[in-house]
């Protein structure tokens, strides 16, 4: 009896650890696919200097923006899918803003930062939610 419910106790934690082990792996972010590469548009060499910028996006409801070394108001444009938006931010060396893209249309979008006289353009793509 004792050994039936000691070999029933191992199985049951054993199970218990090796799915663990599989939920986490299906929970993963893929940060290549989440990340938002800028470049940098115009301006002039006497612009904003060794600014750190970067935003995230989960494809369906937000875009975070994260921007370091910079005091200043930053613009962000969101432009493609038949609408375009605007918002801004202030920054004091160091500056984070999360944006709601949860009403957006699925399509593919273009991210306008602009900082003082620099702009930096990058794409992401908005996913459907829901039907």
């Amino acid at each position: 009896m004792k050994t039936k419910f000691f070999y029933t106790m191992a199985l049951i934690c054993s199970t218990l650890f090796f799915s663990s082990f599989a939920v986490t792996e299906t929970n993963k972010v893929n940060d290549q696919s989440d990340k938002i590469g800028f470049s940098r548009i115009g301006g002039t060499t006497r612009g904003v200097t060794d600014v750190e910028l970067a935003a995230t996006t989960d494809g369906k409801t937000t875009v975070a923006i994260s921007v370091v070394d910079f005091t200043g108001t930053a613009v962000v444009q969101i432009i493609g899918g038949r609408t375009s938006a605007q918002y801004y931010f202030d920054v004091n060396e160091m500056g984070y803003e999360v944006i709601n893209i949860g009403t957006l249309r699925a399509a593919t979008y273009t991210i306008r930062i602009i900082l003082d006289n620099e702009v930096y353009e990058g794409t992401f793509t908005k996913e459907a939610v829901g039907r």
